[in-house]
């Protein structure tokens, strides 16, 4: 404690302790104990006042820098993660830690989880809205962070595909893939595949931190992981080198990518939210029969073809099966209009004879894969200008798969 000089003390005070030392040394004691008393008051006052001017200034907000620096330098323990439970231990807590620090630490970094999270804005509100239905932890948002950068055309090394990263014979019972179809690459289908496994996983491990690794390393190989080890939880399994490596870090790199888009403000950083907006998140389905180009149905309804393209990636050759029924996804609101083109589409109307009210009669033609307007014209015995007259085109444009042409009659051009 700091004792205040005289020359600080109140006036009136100062004054009797100068009269004071005046007096006779009957009553010295009196003095003495005076003196000490005014030193105390004085010097507890003035600590009061440092301890008010303390609080004062503790009660000012922190700035998010400040609040940053002391959550660094105090961090709190991370023990659930978006409905995940993470242990308070060293081990769990570092390894977390370390990706947050890895996704905080320069400029560059924090940019790049922005645009990965940023690339997802079109299936987070699908995958989140699946979550709840399914009450799945919320936290499973963020895997197509690690698996793809939320790219659904993403390939790995390894042959892995899409948004959730299927390996091709690790699709069943889920998706199917032929010479046409790959639903590894459509977001929406590959997003329940991917949940229905995870679903089957916990149903199986029974621990959301190991059904997630096992997503990653298989489920058969983390039951024979697990039958050997002494402890069957998924951060033993990694502090003990009982898993590869890629699993060991694909667990705290999903759970700080979470943690970071959950509470980016705690580590300083921002990240986009996804809009409300349902436009990727609710669908409307057409069931088609046979083949039909997804250009021309986009032109027959009016509706822009990367749109349409977009909403049926698993298309790989953009258009429906030939031999096969398959639902084409809509935007909402357009089965209808969409039910009305597919009549149009698969069956015009019949040709009909050549009169000089209607002009000559035609045959419509589906285009199918290689053909041209020279080859048509050899094959119906008719003209490319006849043909280009008929359907509304030039010699020079690409004939589409599945494209619907309208030939004239060979009688016709007399």
């Amino acid at each position: 404690m700091r004792l205040l000089h005289k020359s600080q003390f109140p006036f009136p005070m100062a004054a009797a302790l100068k009269n004071s030392s005046h007096s006779s040394d009957t009553h010295g004691m009196n003095v003495r104990t005076f003196f000490l008393c005014a030193v105390l008051s004085a010097s507890a006052a003035a600590l009061s006042a440092r301890v008010q001017e303390s609080t004062a200034v503790s009660s000012k907000p922190a700035t998010a820098a400040q609040a940053q620096t002391a959550a660094a330098k105090n961090p709190r323990p991370l023990t659930r993660i978006g409905g995940i439970d993470v242990p308070n231990q060293a081990y769990a807590q570092k390894m977390i830690r370390n990706y947050i620090h890895a996704y905080t630490d320069t400029k560059f970094a924090k940019k790049s989880l922005a645009q990965v999270l940023d690339n997802g804005e079109l299936y987070r509100l699908y995958i989140r809205q699946e979550l709840k239905k399914r009450q799945m932890p919320p936290a499973l948002e963020y895997l197509p962070v690690v698996e793809s950068e939320y790219k659904p055309t993403a390939t790995s090394r390894s042959g892995a595909r899409g948004l959730w990263q299927f390996m091709e014979n690790s699709i069943a019972p889920f998706m199917q893939k032929n010479e046409w179809i790959d639903e590894r690459l459509d977001p929406w289908k590959s997003t329940d595949a991917a949940l229905s496994k995870l679903q089957d996983n916990y149903a199986m491990f029974g621990d959301w931190a190991i059904a997630i690794a096992a997503y990653n390393c298989g489920a058969g190989a983390m039951r024979r992981i697990l039958a050997a080890a002494p402890q069957k939880t998924f951060w033993y399994l990694a502090e003990q080198g009982l898993l590869r490596d890629q699993s060991v870090q694909y667990v705290p790199k999903f759970l700080a990518i979470s943690e970071l888009s959950e509470h980016g403000a705690r580590y300083g950083i921002t990240l986009p939210e996804i809009t409300k907006s349902t436009r990727f998140a609710e669908f409307d389905y057409v069931t088609v029969s046979g083949q039909v180009s997804l250009e021309r149905l986009a032109s027959e309804l009016r509706l822009d073809y990367p749109t349409l393209r977009l909403l049926n990636r698993a298309l790989v050759k953009s258009c429906t099966p030939p031999n096969a029924e398959y639902a084409v996804r809509l935007p909402a609101g357009m089965e209808r209009a969409a039910t009305i083109a597919l009549r149009s589409i698969i069956a015009p109307p019949a040709p009909q004879k050549p009169t000089a009210k209607t002009g000559p009669a035609v045959i419509a033609h589906t285009v199918a894969k290689g053909e041209t307007l020279f080859f048509l014209s050899r094959q119906y015995g008719c003209s490319v200008d006849a043909i280009c007259a008929a359907n509304n085109m030039r010699r020079d444009d690409v004939l589409a798969v599945g494209k619907v042409l309208y030939i004239p009659a060979k009688h016709a051009e007399t």
